[in-house]
């Protein structure tokens, strides 16, 4: 059985998947503007990770998500103490020159603290919060972490 509300971000998921995100984050995104343009997906498990994405405090979600037109993939992320949405990827540029994660095929969070360096060899990023260790299986990885001003990505491994 899958949700087919009107429009809805949910489309792609079954109720009882669905059901398991927390009714804030859940509800929230199903009645913000955002769900016009995107859908949230399923395409790997977990579809959602907790964390303190932004280094406030304060627990956030970080949900998978799909542009509707372009089926581009991408993460949404609900801040929770500010109780808003930040998209990175799906269709949207967001400095790191890409507007997709089409090989992501696993996640985890990555927990504030060192971080080592990456494959580029640049200096590694001083975590303010949690990241997302977002990885292509056996070709690479990163971290999607909050900078002070925006999300940004450092490449960990190739």
């Amino acid at each position: 059985m899958f949700l087919q509300f009107d429009g809805s971000a949910a489309a792609e998921l079954e109720f009882e998947t669905l059901m398991s995100l927390r009714s804030e984050v859940r509800e929230g995104f199903e009645k913000s503007p955002l769900s016009k343009r995107y859908q949230l997906s399923a395409h790997i498990n977990p579809f959602y990770l907790h964390g303190d994405f932004n280094g406030d405090g304060h627990p956030d979600t970080a949900v998978l998500i799909k542009e509707r037109s372009s089926v581009k993939k991408g993460v949404v992320i609900h801040l929770g103490k500010l109780n808003r949405f930040v998209i990175i990827g799906a269709g949207q540029d967001w400095g790191n020159g890409h507007d997709d994660f089409p090989g992501m095929d696993a996640w985890q969070v990555f927990h504030r603290g060192p971080v080592s360096k990456g494959a580029d060899g640049k200096t590694p990023p001083q975590l303010r919060g949690d990241a997302l260790y977002v990885i292509k299986t056996g070709s690479a990885s990163a971290l999607v972490y909050w900078n002070g001003q925006r999300y940004a990505w450092y490449q960990q491994g190739d």
